[in-house]
């Protein structure tokens, strides 16, 4: 039996160990999505996410059942399982985010039982820990992502959005989704909702998995980062998404993780690459980042292999 074969085999019990997740009926084909809501600009009512608390939300969530169902649509139409896309702004392209992973020795501490993550990651056609992403970019914010004018013709076709450029040339199975650092300055709430909104729908139609994260405080902006924060976080909730709470990780470390001197940056080790992850490097902001970044998608990898058979 060939490699395609074997996974065609291993998507088809998948299938069936999700019915009960997905509530599919056992006689069909494939799971059916209900299509995502599309957002409506004007529509945000700040009232919304007044009850949402930050403090509360898990740093690493659970897989949704919808999440699940999203992962396994992506691979029945032939998304990459080891390929995730980056998607964000300086915070993401910063090469102190997930480029070490794929270029320096890692430190583990005591998280070794995450290199299988790295590894599974790491052996697909393109390593996506060093990629430069087509959707990441610095001064990028949610609506520029979307805004087929800020997309590199080198790279992407006539017309095409930053955002459809990354997910057509990945292929990925996943798409780790930050905004908020630009956004607080540019767009005004509304704006903020409708435009993160837009690029969920955008990569859900599109058969990748959004794995959302909340942003690191924007010192200039403290109120608005966590409103903005818990537009984030209600937009995770309404999707049933995975939400990486990276703000509650950051409020304890020094500045909260960031870099006084640029705030639109994280901090890193005072010594070594953020690919490193003892007690010491962890009082840094891109280590816990990249610490957090790999738990979320070990919880994913397990995900795949359970239903699929990718090790």
């Amino acid at each position: 039996m060939t490699k395609r074969a074997h996974l065609l085999a291993a998507l088809a019990a998948l299938l069936l160990a999700l019915l009960a997740r997905t509530g599919v009926r056992a006689q069909d084909p494939t799971p059916t999505l209900a299509p995502p809501a599309e957002p409506v600009m004007g529509s945000f009512d700040p009232a919304s996410v007044e009850d949402v608390d930050l403090s509360a939300l898990p740093i690493i969530p659970a897989l949704s059942d919808t999440a699940r169902a999203i992962l396994l649509d992506s691979l029945a139409q032939g998304r990459n399982p080891r390929a995730f896309a980056k998607v964000g702004d300086c915070m993401t392209e910063d090469p102190a985010f997930l480029y070490p992973l794929a270029e320096d020795e890692v430190i583990w501490g005591e998280y070794e039982a995450l290199e299988a993550t790295l590894d599974f990651y790491s052996e697909g056609n393109e390593n996506p820990f060093g990629r430069k992403s087509q959707a990441a970019a610095g001064g990028f914010n949610a609506a520029s992502v979307i805004d087929s004018l800020w997309a590199n013709p080198e790279f992407c076709e006539a017309g095409e959005t930053p955002l459809a450029c990354e997910l057509r040339l990945m292929q990925p199975s996943v798409a780790l989704i930050m905004f908020g650092t630009n956004d607080v300055y540019y767009l005004d709430e509304a704006q903020f909702d409708y435009f993160l909104r837009s690029a969920l729908v955008e990569t859900i139609n599109a058969g990748t998995l959004p794995v959302l994260s909340t942003f690191p405080l924007r010192p200039e902006f403290p109120e608005k980062t966590e409103l903005y924060n818990r537009i984030v976080a209600r937009a995770a909730e309404d999707y049933d998404i995975p939400l990486i709470n990276l703000w509650r990780a950051l409020e304890p470390l020094p500045h909260q993780g960031v870099d006084p001197d640029d705030t639109t940056h994280l901090t890193s080790p005072e010594a070594g690459s953020a690919a490193q992850f003892t007690n010491a490097a962890l009082q840094s902001g891109f280590a816990v980042r990249n610490l957090l970044t790999l738990q979320m998608l070990e919880q994913i990898r397990l995900a795949v292999s359970e239903v699929a058979g990718a090790h």
